[in-house]
């Protein structure tokens, strides 16, 4: 006769999701604390589990975050999949996100592209060479110059 007490819960403890996903316990906590995973399912000793849902979604939190969508939005997100409603709801939060996504993805492009002109006119001089032009639009006279602590 097989105890159910002792089958373990099918899914992942936090341990095995830090371990594969490489986020630190302590985030892991603190998106579940927050409301940004959804219901996390617990074990008898009351651990939390991350079955494929839960992994799923930890995934999009992830990227949500690491594109800087504060955390406020991404439980109102969270909360919109959570409760199965909302759809015009959420393509509103993710359009608007993805606009300061794309936003600042140009803006990185453009200082990148600064940084390039940068190195390779340097390395011209280096070589007693004379350095390229620099890139169309540097620099924008009158232009306001982005703040270097904010992106997008």
């Amino acid at each position: 006769m097989t105890s159910t007490a002792s089958t373990p819960a099918p899914g992942l403890s936090i341990g095995e999701v830090a371990h594969r996903t490489g986020i630190p316990i302590e985030t892991l906590r603190f998106y579940d604390r927050s409301g940004l995973l959804g219901d996390l399912s617990r074990n008898s000793a009351g651990h939390r589990i991350f079955d494929e849902r839960a992994m799923g979604l930890l995934d999009v939190v992830v990227r949500l975050r690491r594109t800087g969508m504060p955390v406020d939005d991404v439980r109102g997100f969270v909360d919109l999949v959570r409760d199965d409603r909302g759809i015009p709801d959420r393509i509103a939060l993710l359009t608007a996100h993805r606009e300061r996504v794309a936003a600042t993805i140009s803006q990185l492009q453009a200082d990148l592209a600064v940084v390039d002109w940068k190195i390779a006119a340097y390395t011209a001089i280096d070589r007693g060479g004379e350095p390229p032009e620099p890139p169309p639009g540097w620099p924008a006279p009158g232009a306001p110059l982005p703040h270097p602590d904010e992106l997008g």
